[in-house]
């Protein structure tokens, strides 16, 4: 019976496409029809738009091609409906849009990383969003960098925006024309195009969504991001014709775990690894700017080691031809005619060594373009970080001034909470200048620290915190012990230990805190009682940014870089920093320190 009613699909299939003209074919076809047949086929009227949909030797492959492939699988595992595509190529977006909108396409699906607008939902229906929808504006890399938008103007007026006829891109250019610009717009046919074109005509800048832009800076091209008139839409969906049903079967699918998966290999392949953990961090952070300034700055920091290598490399090779071409002149001057030998050996040397001066003038001047944009980055996160803690401290101020007044227990308890949440924000704030002071190695001297007196303070400081948990914290530390280095490099180690040692402990449970010495070391033990770490866990909690499995006990907001800053740290005091821990078992760090002779 099985065999036979997988039969009947194909053949309904083959009837299909026999009485349909393969180069004009449009489906009709409705869910409730498919769902009839146990069979159908769906054209797909697309667009190539890498790395979500491209053509390698004639195969399509890429993100909207894998997510299509599974609803496939999907509608076959779920409802035992084997769907075929006809995939239908076009140039523009308003071409499919064309082509949906027609009733004789009531069936078909369009595909090309299309964004959702209330004007586009007017025409067609959309699916659920399946990728985050975030577009910058992206210029050359020579080109003025600006802070706020009020510094747009002068002197982007002058340039010219690249964009392509009726989309999103064009939209939002015109929208910032509307606020009082001046730049003229010049058109071109694929949105693939826009960086390239901003490459080649330096006084330029357009739009690009996020994953175009990312992929284009991490291949070194050179371009950079205005940091204004950023937009997060709606999000990426398919579209159908407004009298279609297929969206409810793609939206039940986009909810799946089948899809989850396939979207995160999907990403994996196509983006790169790090591109997932980015993601996560965008759509969760507080503070979306921060984020990318982060990742345009690993980009940077990889481009300038690169640069260095190459520099080194080049200096090798300089050696290397000196070499060579001094044997060769020593050779010739023993074997030929001393005088005309020299004097040619002379030239070419000196044509050489001109050469490479002239190759190493050049990696000098571009090493030193890399570290200048490294350290208007670095500027950028520090000026940033800097203009949030002045609003964080008018909150505080102003939440002191509150409760002097009679304020009823709810008030009472808002303002608390107001209180609490600022000074999260002034934590975040502090850990992010932490990494941007270790990452441009401003560092101090080292000097003999009490670390008793030291974690005494840590174990006081967070015994508040505790006591809301009805967490107990067992200290063993014992006095007068002093090591070599930084106090406040040792004072944040562990504050962040203990800090994520209070989130991570569940109700009424211990934290032990001890320390122990031999002649040489002094050892410094934070025990927790909450969920411990996988094996994965262990192998990425250093990672800034980092989101782990196990989740903070009370709700408590992790922002992902204390466990960074924790091993930047132990690294430069020249300390030794362990993890021993097993999932429900708790959580041991362990961070050993030379000791100070008496």
């Amino acid at each position: 019976m099985a065999i036979l009613k997988k039969t009947i699909c194909y053949v309904w299939i083959v009837l299909i496409a026999l009485v349909c003209d393969t180069a004009t074919l449009a489906s009709n076809l409705t869910w409730k029809q498919a769902q009839e047949q146990k069979a159908g086929i769906v054209a797909i009227q697309y667009k190539l738009n890498e790395p979500f949909l491209m053509s390698t030797h004639g195969e399509l492959e890429g993100l909207e091609y894998e997510m299509m492939a599974g609803f496939q699988r999907y509608l076959a595992n779920q409802y035992g409906v084997h769907i075929q595509y006809h995939w239908i190529e076009w140039n523009t977006l308003s071409e499919i849009f064309n082509q949906i909108q027609t009733k004789e396409h009531a069936g078909d699906i369009g595909l090309d990383i299309i964004s959702w607008t209330a004007d586009r939902e007017r025409n067609v229906k959309f699916s659920d969003p399946y990728f985050p929808d975030f577009q910058v504006l992206v210029t050359h890399r020579s080109n003025p960098s600006i802070l706020h938008e009020d510094e747009f103007n002068d002197p982007y007026n002058a340039y010219t925006a690249i964009s392509v006829l009726g989309t999103t891109y064009d939209q939002n250019l015109k929208k910032i024309r509307k606020q009082g610009s001046h730049f003229d717009i010049r058109y071109i046919e694929q949105s693939t195009q826009i960086i390239e074109e901003i490459v080649s005509a330096p006084k330029s800048f357009g739009y690009s969504d996020l994953t175009r832009y990312l992929l284009a800076l991490n291949n070194d091209s050179p371009i950079k991001r205005l940091n204004a008139y950023a937009v997060r839409g709606h999000g990426l969906g398919v579209i159908f014709n407004k009298d279609s049903d297929w969206d409810m079967p793609f939206n039940e699918y986009l909810k799946s775990d089948e899809f989850n998966k396939i979207k995160q290999n999907s990403i994996r392949r196509y983006l790169g690894s790090e591109f997932i953990d980015f993601m996560k961090n965008l759509s969760n952070h507080q503070n979306e700017e921060m984020v990318l300034l982060m990742q345009e700055k690993m980009f940077m920091d990889e481009e300038i080691q690169r640069s260095k290598i190459e520099a080194e490399q080049q200096e090798k090779i300089k050696v290397i031809l000196i070499i060579a071409i001094s044997f060769t002149f020593l050779t010739a001057f023993f074997l030929f005619n001393r005088s005309k030998i020299k004097s040619n050996a002379n030239k070419l040397l000196l044509s050489h060594q001109k050469l490479i001066e002239q190759k190493n003038e050049l990696l000098s001047e571009r090493n030193q373009e890399l570290i200048d944009i490294n350290n208007e980055k670095n500027s950028y996160i520090h000026i940033l970080s800097h203009d949030l803690r002045a609003p964080i401290n008018n909150i505080n101020s102003i939440s002191k001034l509150l409760k002097d007044a009679q304020l009823s227990p709810d008030e009472v308890k808002m303002l608390d909470h107001i209180t609490n949440e600022s000074k999260r924000l002034s934590d975040m704030v502090t850990r992010i200048l932490d990494v941007e002071r270790i990452e441009s190695q401003q560092l101090e001297e080292f000097k003999e620290v009490n670390l008793s007196e030291c974690l005494q303070e840590i174990a006081t400081n967070f015994s508040q915190a505790a006591t809301d948990k009805q967490i107990t914290i067992h200290t063993e530390i014992v006095p007068n012990m002093y090591i070599s280095g930084i106090d406040a490099y040792v004072f944040h180690i562990f504050d962040n230990l203990m800090s994520n040692a209070i989130k991570f402990t569940p109700h009424k449970k211990n934290i032990h805190f001890s320390t122990s010495s031999n002649e040489h070391q002094v050892v410094v033990k934070l025990r927790d009682e909450g969920p411990g770490l996988s094996e994965e866990d262990q192998g990425n909690m250093f990672k800034k940014f980092q989101t782990l499995s196990a989740k903070p006990t009370d709700g408590e907001a992790s922002n992902g870089i204390g466990l960074s800053i924790v091993h930047k740290y132990v690294n430069i005091l020249n300390a030794k920093l362990a993890c021993e821990s097993e999932l429900n078992m708790g959580t041991t760090f362990i961070v050993t320190f030379d000791k100070v002779s008496d």
